[in-house]
């Protein structure tokens, strides 16, 4: 009686949902809602999940990293040949044969370093893309595909011919050039993450259930943040990957949940993961993660520009051409400053684990949303440990079942997760 009235009270809410995702409750979804109290609070991770789709994930998060580290590493390669070659010096001096207009010569340079990058790396992200396609994860097909990543070509083009006209134009102005970059840096960082949820290139929104309405304005009291709302968005025409995520501050503070993730999950498992938005709003984790990243960058570019200066000058060098060398140090440096972002992102969901926990005190549907995680989304309970420390910034899914549930942990050495999450 009780599976009964569950799944009638799911498709009520897919009934609502208004506009829907085309996509019907899957094999799946109805082997996890099987699943009793019991069975989720005694049964080890490895045997609440399909172990097919656990090999399927393991070799796609393989294929993942791999293709990280080629997209990584070929702009690296890319920058060190521009400079190297003697190509940016040429773009130079034929921007310089055609305009004495040093803006627009510093903007073509920029523009060259900002899109070398995407470019270089295509092929890399199009194993990402082909992997993620046939997994199901998106059903974005390949031209819609191409059109999205030139168009964000053209916008790294943009922002690297903005930077380098700003950064070069603060060096001609003041001595204290790199205090008032880290000031736009870190104001920029700020509007950016108040106005995120106004831009208007987001995913477009939908109607919020009542019930899923009824019980955001509940969490959200219980979690600590009363009054902050709850929106549904479309992120069916991108991905079929399930999300819920807190974006903005203050004000614009809300939590966004994905259509995917009403059409799949039943209401005790949405108010779990509306906790878990709820407790990152609640500590503003979105500006901090943010702040983080901002903090890094700087440093690393600071020590890039440390590693250049040791580099001796060649003949056809200037402040200019040096820039595609600057941007091959800021690489290389990032790839060691990436796992501390990593590492940081963790806590704050390991945090917002124990706070999400703690307001909703139902450890069974918050073992069935992470199993239904691992199964619909394809994401491995463990990562490879040689790997974890470096590419995740979740802590292991199978750690945080066994810590929710009380059960042995499947990951070798433990997750971060480990004796956190009990209130």
């Amino acid at each position: 009686m009780r599976r009964f009235l569950v799944a009638a009270l799911c498709a009520l809410v897919l009934f609502c949902a208004g506009h829907a995702t085309g996509q019907a409750r899957t094999r799946l979804d109805v082997r996890v809602d099987a699943f009793t109290t019991q069975q989720l609070l005694s049964r080890d991770a490895a045997g609440l999940t399909d172990p097919g789709r656990q090999r399927r994930a393991r070799a796609i998060a393989d294929l993942n990293h791999a293709a990280s580290v080629g997209w990584g590493l070929a702009q690296i390669i890319a920058f060190w040949w521009l400079w190297r070659s003697g190509a940016g010096a040429r773009l130079r001096d034929w921007m310089r044969r055609r305009t004495r207009n040093r803006t627009a010569q510093r903007a073509v340079f920029g523009a060259a370093i900002g899109g070398i990058g995407p470019l270089v790396s295509l092929p890399f992200a199009l194993v990402g893309y082909r992997v993620a396609f046939n997994a199901g994860v998106t059903d974005e097909q390949l031209p819609l595909w191409f059109l999205d990543y030139a168009i964000r070509i053209g916008l790294d083009a943009l922002l690297g011919a903005l930077i380098v006209v700003g950064v070069l134009f603060l060096v001609d102005r003041t001595r204290l050039w790199y205090l008032a970059l880290m000031a736009i840096f870190y104001g920029g960082a700020l509007i950016g993450v108040a106005l995120a949820p106004l831009f208007p290139f987001n995913p477009g929104e939908k109607m919020v259930p009542r019930a899923v309405a009824a019980m955001a304005v509940e969490t959200a009291r219980a979690v600590g943040v009363p009054g902050t709302p709850a929106h549904v968005i479309a992120s069916s025409h991108h991905s079929n990957a399930m999300t819920a995520q807190a974006v903005g501050i203050g004000p614009t503070a809300r939590a966004n949940l994905g259509d995917v993730t009403l059409a799949h999950m039943t209401l005790p498992e949405i108010r779990i993961v509306l906790a878990h938005a709820f407790a990152h709003v609640r500590f503003g984790d979105s500006m901090r993660l943010t702040l983080m990243a901002v903090t890094l960058f700087v440093f690393s570019a600071a020590f890039a520009v440390l590693l250049s200066d040791r580099v001796g000058f060649r003949r056809d060098d200037d402040a200019l051409s040096r820039l595609a060398l600057v941007a091959t140090f800021l690489g290389l440096v990032l790839i060691v400053a990436y796992p501390l972002y990593n590492g940081y992102a963790r806590n704050l969901v390991t945090r917002a684990d124990r706070i999400a926990l703690a307001a909703t005190n139902d450890r069974a549907n918050t073992v069935r949303a992470l199993v239904r995680y691992a199964d619909d989304d394809l994401v491995p309970l463990c990562d490879r440990r040689s790997v974890r420390w470096y590419f995740d910034d979740r802590p292991p899914l199978g750690g945080r079942i066994a810590e929710v549930a009380g059960t042995a942990d499947p990951c070798p050495g433990g997750g971060s997760a480990r004796s956190v999450l009990t209130p």
